[in-house]
């Protein structure tokens, strides 16, 4: 591997000190296939990268340990001050997701009750209805012969979810408005000040506004996650959210929450589509655990350890998140190479679920790696679907919830199958879409 002296690119440092290879890497590549070009990068170069030397230096670091060190324990040099984040800023505020220090330090004690188990298990009824709503449209469907767009459908679930969770109320033809402004976020993120972003943002920020307004004037504890962030006090400080934080947390929620699960679904049920054998088994499971009738409940999913298995290889195959950026604050040292301060460090969660050192026949879908055995002897930091460390996603574990009751639900039901040799590609925007609409067909 060559190595080569950035000092006079890098900003930030003093002296001299060892650094990664530079490989003569397109800019233009990086635009038009990055996941392809991080992968290279990785295959070629290995596990920590300069990929860009100037006017930033940023770093492509792709081990488990290296991972480690930027995330878990020395997280409080790397902020999330990256040009994606101060973007998504502009699109939800100050949220969870885009807060530093103590601020977010603050917040995050203040929301981390929404998301106790005790209160997410008790929205499993809630997720089930959902998904047995959208599955009485399916009945038709399939009843007249006719195939179902997945990626849509998907994102109709779990936008009502999300909504639903969030506000403890069915919005009517709003959920509509948002999720035309998540989808608008999602195309055009790199230009959020667009007048058709802008024109949505404020509208969705109308409607947050008013609800959150209209909840703590007349407050009652729906059990629903609003609920839980209007009560939080912080014990430290016996401060609470006030209206406009509470606004920039449900702003953040709504982009979040809604998009990556929907995504996440989506590609699972892609996969399960090429892969037959693993339909079967997860429907056997699922017909063993509940019958042709009962719904499913929280309860039920340690008796269907195979479906949370899929979905687990779904989040490593096609992770919605599927990069994480942080910006040094001070010089490090990662892998005996120097970082200087301002250095961007570059996370593909996309490329280190696919490290061959970690994953045997990365490219291939074999949900029996997530098996409790398998588990125990993979690097902890080798797969992070949520990210990893103190800002590792707050919503995960609702998010896992709500997928593996609505894929319990729909293979109890219906079989999805695409038509064979149809090509899809992932698309990294916002989080990792399909490239092309998904149009299954429904088998019982």
């Amino acid at each position: 591997m060559a190595e080569v002296d950035l000092s006079s690119a890098e900003t930030g440092r003093s002296g001299t000190g060892r650094m990664p290879p530079a490989p003569r890497g397109s800019v233009r590549e990086l635009v038009r296939d990055p996941l392809n070009f991080f992968l290279n990068m990785t295959r070629e170069y290995g596990d920590i990268v300069c990929y860009r030397p100037a006017p930033d230096t940023a770093f492509l670091v792709n081990h488990p340990d290296y991972i480690r060190h930027v995330l878990v324990d020395n997280n409080r040099n790397y902020s999330k001050a990256t040009y994606s984040n101060l973007v998504f800023k502009k699109l939800v505020g100050d949220g969870l997701i885009t807060l530093e220090g103590e601020s977010w330090r603050q917040h995050r004690r203040l929301m981390q009750p929404a998301f106790h188990h005790n209160r997410l298990e008790a929205l499993d009824g809630m997720i089930v209805t959902a998904a047995e709503e959208m599955l009485s449209r399916w009945e038709q469907r399939y009843a007249q012969g006719l195939p179902v767009d997945i990626a849509r459908e998907m994102a109709s679930l779990t936008l009502t979810v999300t909504t639903r969770a969030l506000f403890g109320v069915d919005l009517g033809d709003e959920v509509n408005t948002i999720g035309e402004w998540v989808n608008q976020a999602a195309v055009k993120f790199e230009k959020p000040s667009t007048p058709q972003v802008q024109e949505a943002s404020r509208e969705v920020r109308a409607i947050v506004e008013r609800i959150v307004r209209q909840r703590k004037e007349n407050f009652e504890d729906r059990g629903d996650l609003l609920s839980s962030m209007i009560l939080a006090r912080d014990e430290e400080t016996r401060l609470m959210l006030d209206e406009r934080a509470l606004c920039d947390e449900v702003m953040t929620l709504l982009i979040a929450g809604y998009e990556t699960t929907a995504n996440a679904l989506t590609w699972t049920w892609y996969l399960l589509s090429q892969n037959p054998w693993a339909v079967g088994r997860l429907r056997e499971e699922v017909h063993t655990a509940l019958g042709n009738n009962r719904p499913p409940a929280t309860a039920d999913l340690e008796n269907m350890p195979f479906t949370r298995m899929v979905l687990d290889e779904s989040l490593r195959l096609f992770p919605p998140a599927w990069i994480l950026g942080r910006k040094a604050l001070r010089p490090d040292e990662i892998g005996g190479y120097h970082v200087g301060a301002r250095t961007i460090m570059a996370i593909c969660v996309y490329t280190l679920h696919r490290h061959p050192g970690f994953w045997e026949q990365p490219e291939v879908f074999n949900p029996l790696r997530f098996s409790p055995e398998a588990d125990q002897r993979r690097h902890r930091y080798a797969y992070i679907p949520f990210g990893a460390g103190p800002r590792q996603c707050i919503g995960n574990n609702f998010g896992l919830l709500e997928a593996c009751l609505a894929m319990a639900c729909v293979a109890q039901r219906f079989e999805l199958r695409m038509a064979p040799g149809s090509q899809v590609q992932p698309l990294p925007m916002f989080v990792l879409r399909p490239n092309r609409d998904l149009f299954m067909t429904l088998h019982r």
